[in-house]
């Protein structure tokens, strides 16, 4: 009796600890949700919250491909239905076991492949990306033997790796206690936004007007590959054709691709027949029409619209050349809303006319803070106004010179206030989650603005009417600009 006592305390002791060590492992990894520039967590969480056999098409490959992919243009334009699990400084063995994952999973008929890290990138790493990078990619895959294998052949290949600090993340994160913030506590909620399915939506435009295209000329000298990212794109191709998949090579637009590079990959793809797709090449990147400086938003990752192109085209390929029939899909319908709403947040950053950015605020994602600094009566005209009271605002600015004012639109509450006195106001958003102060002063009473959310300053503290637009969906400062009102012209201030 005595014995079996004894078992069953062991046994709640170790569960107990088992259960403690999970846990603590799970707060101290760090998170990359979807409200992060690159949310590599939620990509992955994701795409095991996908129906099994679901998945059409799959997107493998670095940053450039996570930004350049967009599942819901696939999607909505040919009904074809895909995944991006392409993830920053993704080399070509996370590639490769990735693509082993996603098969326990789904039954893909092509994997398309950007190839940016197939040719040096960090010559000092033994994988050719930052350990960081390799550690967000594999952080989130389940255990499994492909994890199990994945892991070793990582810390072979890098020997500052360890194969403890994989089996328990604390032993690599034990020092992030000082830097948890909300969402390492609110893990469950977070995991439940993955809509854009691995897709990186970047609103930014590169402005590189000196990119130019090069003409392909056969028989040019060929870059090498690095060996170890050579070997695991030929385990890919090797894969594919093992699960009659079909693999397509792509390089999608970016500055660091040249003839050089564009002539081994076009040797790799005619040497084991595959279809090899660079956008870099005049033909095809007029094709699309391709526009570098606002297609991309930097030199090499492509802006959601130039994802929106780059997608097409490759659906377009995929349904001709391909055959690969559309469907319907609930998980991609019911995406096609959140989708819509990401492009808005998009384009807002974009809008320079006063008139028109008044008609995008009235959406209920939004939270949006106005404030005034100096003047910002003098070029409110009665249209601009009127839009203002379509929003719920009540106060009239019109012919109040040098007044202060400010306009808070959260959570079907509105708060604004008018006056020649120094006005500040303070609040909660998020359930009391997150705190705001909003302060505004004429010219007379202190000339200057404040917009803060979590004690980080958003406003431009610039003449006119400064505003803040806070998604309160997606937790992220959508925009922030300042119209002066105290010009005609009522331009735009980023």
């Amino acid at each position: 009796m005595n014995k079996k006592k004894f078992l069953c305390k062991f046994f709640i002791f170790f569960l107990l600890l088992g259960s403690g060590v999970t846990q603590i492992n799970r707060i101290l990894t760090p998170k990359y949700f979807y409200n992060n520039t690159w949310p590599t967590t939620t990509t992955y969480l994701g795409f095991y919250e996908m129906e099994r056999d679901t998945i059409d098409i799959l997107f493998l490959g670095s940053s450039h491909a996570a930004s350049s992919f967009s599942p819901q243009v696939l999607y909505n334009s040919y009904g074809i239905t895909s995944y991006n699990l392409g993830c920053e400084q993704q080399n070509l063995v996370i590639s490769y076991y990735w693509l082993k994952e996603a098969l326990r999973y789904q039954k893909p008929k092509a994997v398309i492949l950007d190839c940016y890290m197939v040719f040096p990138y960090k010559k000092e790493e033994p994988l050719n990306t930052a350990e960081s990078c390799t550690r967000k990619a594999m952080d989130y895959m389940r255990w499994s033997p492909v994890k199990w294998e994945a892991v070793h052949t990582i810390c072979m290949a890098d020997e500052n790796q360890s194969l403890s600090s994989y089996f328990l993340p604390n032993v690599r994160y034990h020092t992030r206690w000082i830097a948890l913030n909300e969402e390492d506590f609110t893990y469950s909620e977070m995991n439940r936004h993955y809509e854009l399915k691995g897709f990186t939506a970047i609103p930014n435009y590169s402005g590189n007007q000196d990119y130019r295209p090069f003409s392909a000329v056969e028989g040019s000298e060929a870059e090498p590959m690095v060996e170890l990212m050579k070997e695991y794109l030929e385990k890919i191709t090797i894969l594919c054709k093992e699960e009659g998949i079909s693999l397509i090579l792509v390089k999608t637009p970016s500055t660091t691709q040249d003839m050089k590079k564009h002539q081994a990959l076009e040797n790799y793809a005619k040497e084991y027949g595959l279809d090899f797709l660079d956008f870099n090449e005049k033909e095809l990147y007029k094709k699309i029409q391709y526009q570098f400086a606002t297609d991309n938003c930097d030199g090499g990752h492509g802006s959601v619209w130039g994802a929106s192109k780059i997608t097409s085209y490759l659906g377009n390929m995929l349904h001709s050349q391909y055959k690969i029939a559309g469907k319907k899909d609930r998980q991609w319908e019911e995406s096609k809303e959140y989708y819509a709403g990401v492009i808005k947040d998009c384009t807002m950053k974009m809008v320079t006319d006063m008139e028109s950015y008044l008609d995008l605020l009235k959406d209920n994602r939004y939270w949006v803070f106005m404030s005034v600094k100096d003047e910002a009566s003098q070029y409110l005209d009665e249209r601009l106004l009127k839009k203002m009271r379509n929003l719920g605002l009540q106060a009239s600015l019109e012919g109040q010179y040098r007044c202060s004012y400010y306009g808070i639109l959260a959570e079907n509450e509105i708060k604004e206030k008018m006056g020649y006195e120094k006005l500040e106001e303070t609040g909660n958003i998020r359930n009391g989650r997150s705190n705001y102060l909003i302060v505004s002063a004429g010219y007379d009473s202190g000339n200057s603005c404040s917009i803060q959310i979590d004690g980080k300053e958003y406003g431009k503290n610039q003449r006119g009417l400064n505003i803040v637009v806070y998604n309160h969906i997606t937790k992220t400062v959508v925009d922030s600009v300042c119209f002066d009102s105290n010009e005609e012209e009522r331009t735009a201030k980023r």
